[in-house]
């Protein structure tokens, strides 16, 4: 309601006051009245200086990572980490923030809108049809319209093609080492203890941080496999193997809680190993039929629920 609208309406309400309130009084209640409408008048500033943002359709992330964050403001869980070449459909803005549903897993969270580079529909059609070329280094630096960028290992390389990719207009010259195609379970392995010693970061999906989750998707993602972002929904892709002694070295195992609700995920080893995201880093433990034995805790961390494939050895990659 407008200052005026109050002021208007609650004015015989004053007057009458000011008859029957002793002066020293009256003083006090027009010292309120005045701190009342500033205090009015500076709410309905700030909300003039916080406007609805232009809603974007399409959009992709320039920056080294973007936090996604659950809901629109700083304070609140960072749900997954945005990396750099990720493009994504903006669903709503609102406040300087955007609603956002990732191309690579269709995940959704609030992005700040200024650090996201609006795109045409047309190139995020032709991204989501191109292959997939990503970056191999855990971290290189390069220059994007002469500012530096550090892209992770991960990042995506848009239209890449002979040490060149495409961005926002641009011919990027990248000397660094890529990924691409569909890779074997050795592969799978070799990426996932790469990430070793990885601190551990919720919501995080770089050398810099992972969360389990975050751990097995980014390793997937850079063999070439797409799967969902938390571990309760990597949990209901692939085929479902019957015995740990049928899984082989680069499935999935996950784990549960009292509730059976599923809380955790790793990467099979061979040898009865796990490498997983828990208890700080990224680290290999042993796993059984129980679960998740930590030899320097002395005890089972996590109980075994089930294990999943997902990939196929004919490929030789």
């Amino acid at each position: 309601m407008p200052v005026q609208w109050y002021l208007k309406e609650y004015r015989p309400f004053y007057i009458q006051m000011i008859r029957t309130t002793p002066i020293r009084s009256i003083t006090h209640i027009l010292l309120g009245v005045v701190l009342f409408t500033s205090a009015c008048a500076s709410l309905k500033n700030q909300k003039m200086s916080h406007p609805e943002t232009t809603e974007i359709t399409y959009a992709v992330n320039s920056l080294s990572i973007v936090p996604l964050r659950a809901e629109p403001n700083h304070r609140s869980e960072m749900v997954t980490q945005v990396l750099f070449g990720e493009y994504m459909i903006v669903l709503q803005t609102k406040a300087g923030w955007s609603y956002v549903q990732l191309e690579q897993d269709s995940y959704k969270g609030w992005a700040e809108t200024i650090q996201l580079t609006p795109v045409p529909e047309a190139d995020y059609k032709l991204f989501k049809a191109s292959p997939k070329t990503k970056v191999a280094d855990a971290v290189f630096p390069i220059l994007i319209n002469n500012k530096n960028t550090i892209l992770y290992k991960g990042c995506n390389l848009p239209f890449y093609s002979d040490g060149i990719f495409l961005f926002d207009n641009e011919e990027i010259p990248f000397k660094g080492a890529v990924i691409s195609g569909i890779r074997n379970s050795t592969k799978i392995v070799n990426t996932a203890l790469s990430y070793l010693n990885t601190p551990y970061l919720w919501g995080g999906k770089t050398p810099l941080g992972v969360d389990c989750s975050g751990f097995t998707q980014i390793v997937y993602h850079l063999n070439g496999y797409t799967i969902h972002r938390d571990a309760s929904l990597q949990a209901k892709q692939g085929e479902l193997v019957a015995f740990l002694q049928q899984a082989q070295a680069g499935d999935l195992a996950f784990f549960d809680n009292e509730e059976e609700n599923i809380t955790h995920v790793g990467i099979v080893l061979d040898n009865e190993k796990i490498i997983h995201a828990a208890q700080g880093k990224v680290r290999i433990d042993r796993l059984d039929q129980e679960g998740i034995y930590n030899e320097e805790l002395k005890r089972y961390t996590h109980h075994l629920r089930m294990l999943r494939h997902y990939f196929s050895e004919q490929n030789n990659n």
